[in-house]
């Protein structure tokens, strides 16, 4: 990133205006959720608790760190899927209690425990940032949650066979990533759910063995995009 002795007052007064809009849009998702899940007394607690943790270092920080750590050229991939919109998700996908959903690249892992929580459904996590699978067990360990696993792995190599739902939520993975990660996901049963958002899997590989059940607009706090619902043929 440059320097900000760098930029012109215009680029130095757009950049305060950016920062400015993304905290009050993140502030008003927060609203959301205390309004819609912190009724939940047990949900209020997990959610509280993970994200006190991140109270002194935030997640796109210590993704930052560890992406520079390990000598990657681009560290500025880490996001997250608000609450709110994970729910429009969970509604449009017919997400459920029967469901073994694995997020592949859960960050904190906030996502993992709601989709537990609200819907039932067996979760697994599966993260490389060691901090976020460490604080993310600390919390399942606390309040004795059952029903979420998370994966300090690799995500190409994770076993995925217990998967009915993949969630995907990487709009800043390179195209040789995710070109990568459909082999692997060829291999799953037919009938497998896989979850993308801003691009289909043939959006990469024309040839894949998925078809596009549904696209549909989801909010997220930086704007509107499109979530792909497809199915292993």
């Amino acid at each position: 990133m440059p320097s900000l002795s760098h930029l012109s007052w215009r680029e130095y007064a757009q950049l305060v205006g950016l920062n400015l809009k993304t905290k009050l849009t993140n502030a008003i998702e927060y609203a959301r959720v205390i309004a819609h899940y912190y009724s939940d007394p047990a949900f209020f607690k997990i959610d509280a608790s993970l994200l006190l943790s991140y109270l002194f270092n935030n997640p796109f920080r210590i993704s930052k760190q560890f992406l520079m750590s390990k000598g990657e050229q681009e560290v500025y991939t880490y996001g997250e899927t608000p609450l709110t919109a994970l729910d429009v998700i969970a509604k449009q996908c017919r997400l459920s209690i029967s469901d073994t959903v694995f997020e592949l690249g859960c960050g904190r892992g906030r996502t993992c425990f709601w989709l537990n929580h609200f819907l039932g459904c067996q979760v697994v996590g599966v993260d490389y940032v060691p901090a976020f699978i460490e604080k993310a067990n600390r919390v399942k360990a606390k309040f004795h949650v059952q029903g979420v696993d998370f994966r300090l792995e690799n995500f190409l190599e994770t076993d995925l066979s217990d998967a009915t739902v993949i969630y995907l939520y990487g709009t800043c993975y390179p195209a040789t990533f995710i070109k990568q990660l459909i082999k692997r996901l060829e291999s799953l049963p037919r009938g497998t759910k896989v979850i993308t958002v801003s691009y289909a899997l043939a959006d990469f590989q024309p040839a894949v063995s998925f078809e596009v059940s549904k696209r549909f607009a989801v909010r997220f706090t930086w704007g509107v995009a499109d979530a792909y619902l497809q199915i292993k043929k």
